[in-house]
């Protein structure tokens, strides 16, 4: 299954690091780490798509965009 990488703003505290992992616990969603600023996770394609977990980050008042290259 693929791995990856967002880079997350106005993430301040860890209030908000909970809301993005409670925002990322989904079906489909597996090996989550959120630390301010960032969040690490495998996902599989068939049941989520990249475009839908950026938009769950998104959706809980983070703006975020997908890291490409090296993790």
């Amino acid at each position: 299954m693929p791995k990856m990488t967002l880079n997350i703003e106005r993430m301040m505290c860890e209030m908000c690091v909970a809301k993005v992992q409670d925002a990322l616990t989904a079906p489909g969603i597996s090996n989550l780490s959120v630390k301010i600023g960032k969040a690490t996770l495998v996902y599989d394609p068939d049941t989520i798509t990249e475009e839908q977990i950026l938009s769950k980050v998104i959706d809980a008042g983070f703006p975020a965009k997908i890291k490409k290259g090296l993790f």
